[in-house]
């Protein structure tokens, strides 16, 4: 047969394969992908590239090899539906990074977060402001899910028919303990100012500080890192 054509053919049965096992196994593939179904995503699509090209390898071991990839995820799928403890083993467990308006520094370093990786998703959630934040959750899809304060929902001031005036974006003037000072400068105060207006509510070192931001009112709000194991994620 001519190679041209040959991998025409090969191309042709990888995409059939591949639609067919992943129409099988679902949309949660894609929705929901889970660090299994990743690994998986990149096998099989390494295994139906190999078949393509690779002229010497024969089809139907690509084939094989593939369906077990796509179809053990499925499998994988139907166990954790039926098995709590597989699926904590299998899935994981949601993590608690925000709790109580309080950043949660053990569940940051379990996400493998850190705080700049949390103020991106918060920011993303449409909260530049932490303060407005009650509850952020890590998925175990790797998404954050936000709950904010009850006087931070948007229906709330809807409801009430009040004209709230435009925020400022606050600056990150304190981060893992260590003073930004750029951010500060650009900011409109001193260090010394910082300094004062963080004595007035913070006796600790600033080694403890997981975040402190400066509105522009002035108004330093400031985010311990939280470690005790008592608050920890609960979620399943």
């Amino acid at each position: 047969m001519n190679a041209y054509l040959e991998v025409v053919l090969r191309t042709l049965l990888s995409i059939t394969v591949l639609l067919f096992l992943a129409r099988l196994d679902g949309a949660k593939q894609i929705s929901q992908l889970t660090f299994y179904d990743y690994i998986v995503g990149i096998s099989a699509g390494s295994i139906a590239a190999n078949l393509c090209i690779e002229l010497d390898v024969n089809i139907w071991h690509c084939l094989i090899a593939i369906a077990l990839f796509m179809l053990s995820s499925l499998v994988l799928s139907l166990l954790t539906t039926k098995s709590i403890l597989m699926r904590r083993m299998l899935t994981g467990s949601p993590v608690t990074l925000m709790n109580d308006g309080k950043i949660m520094y053990d569940g940051l370093k379990r996400s493998h977060l850190d705080i700049n990786d949390l103020l991106r998703e918060l920011r993303v959630s449409g909260y530049f402001d932490p303060s407005d934040v009650n509850c952020a959750i890590m998925e175990t899809n790797g998404t954050v899910s936000v709950m904010p304060k009850a006087a931070s929902r948007p229906a709330a001031s809807l409801e009430q028919g009040l004209a709230l005036p435009e925020d400022s974006l606050p600056a990150n003037v304190i981060i893992d303990g260590k003073m930004m000072r750029g951010n500060i400068g650009a900011s409109g105060v001193t260090e010394r100012q910082l300094t004062e207006k963080l004595e007035e509510q913070y006796s600790g070192p600033i080694a403890d500080i997981a975040l402190a931001t400066l509105d522009g009112d002035g108004n330093l709000r400031v985010y311990l890192k939280e470690k005790n194991p008592s608050s920890r994620n609960t979620l399943q």
